[in-house]
């Protein structure tokens, strides 16, 4: 087990960090899925900007995980990496 999920494992124990990584969760999958996306596109945050008409900068917030890039956002994303969004409601 590397030392960040060492470390991960740890904070999760304490209650209030554990309900802040809740809360965050679906900030942390949109992220995982966009970073996933570009990977295997093969593509770097500079080329996936250049393709979506914008900075590495921007790319790298929306690939940060603190907020949820608009759905227009996504889009270009997406086409800048030759995915397609699907958005999805369950119950759960």
């Amino acid at each position: 087990m590397s030392s960040i999920a060492k470390l991960k494992k740890k904070w999760m124990k304490d209650p209030k960090v554990n309900e802040a990584f809740e809360e965050m969760e679906p900030e942390f999958e949109v992220a995982h899925a966009l970073i996933a996306a570009r990977v295997e596109a093969g593509l770097t945050q500079e080329e996936v900007a250049k393709r979506m008409g914008t900075t590495q900068s921007v790319v790298a917030r929306l690939e940060g995980g603190r907020t949820l890039p608009s759905i227009k956002s996504l889009y270009r994303y997406a086409e800048a990496t030759g995915t397609k969004p699907v958005i999805h409601l369950v119950h759960g």
